[in-house]
């Protein structure tokens, strides 16, 4: 009984032994295909100079807020870029007249298009809606995180400046 279980084993074995190469070989080239298509992808993930210590660094740093007084007066010598962080449909709804809408998760699909707007000397602030609202400050650090060095938060930043009655747009621009 023996002998047969040896062959039984040795049958197993040869099966199982190419089919474990094989899915070796499919993760391995996965794995790569996913390395090459995110280098390729204008909004992959920044892999080259990821620092989990400047990641936590950031996530611990307190972004400076605001007011709403500061950030007008900037608005008026344009030295100010507005990112609402608010959902897109929110910022056609109604947003600070010049904004640009980038939502904490994609960060990374705007960021050259924010950088271009970016001129020497200009801070962006984030804002959203309401003064308990999260996405201001994850907008900020997010942004900060991708080395964009001046970034404050106006807290309530939407509500505020609306009843300013300071400039106002809507739809995509």
């Amino acid at each position: 009984m023996s002998d047969f279980l040896q062959k039984i084993k040795l049958k197993i074995a040869a099966i199982l032994y190419p089919a474990c190469k094989e899915a070796v070989l499919l993760f391995l080239t996965s794995v790569l295909v996913a390395i090459v298509f995110n280098v390729l992808r204008p909004a992959g993930i920044p892999l080259p100079g990821f620092s989990p210590a400047k990641t936590i660094n950031v996530q611990q740093t307190k972004i400076p807020e605001i007011t709403l007084e500061e950030a007008h007066k900037l608005y008026c010598k344009n030295k100010v870029v507005f990112v609402d962080a608010r959902d897109p449909f929110s910022f056609e709804e109604g947003h600070i007249a010049g904004a640009i809408n980038i939502y904490p998760d994609e960060i990374t699909l705007h960021l050259a298009k924010l950088k271009q707007m970016l001129s020497p000397g200009s801070l962006v602030v984030t804002y959203c809606d309401g003064p308990r609202c999260p996405l201001s400050h994850e907008t900020a650090k997010g942004l900060k995180l991708q080395g964009v060095p001046a970034v404050k938060v106006l807290i309530d930043g939407w509500g505020l400046w609306q009843k300013a009655g300071y400039p106002v747009a809507e739809g995509n621009k």
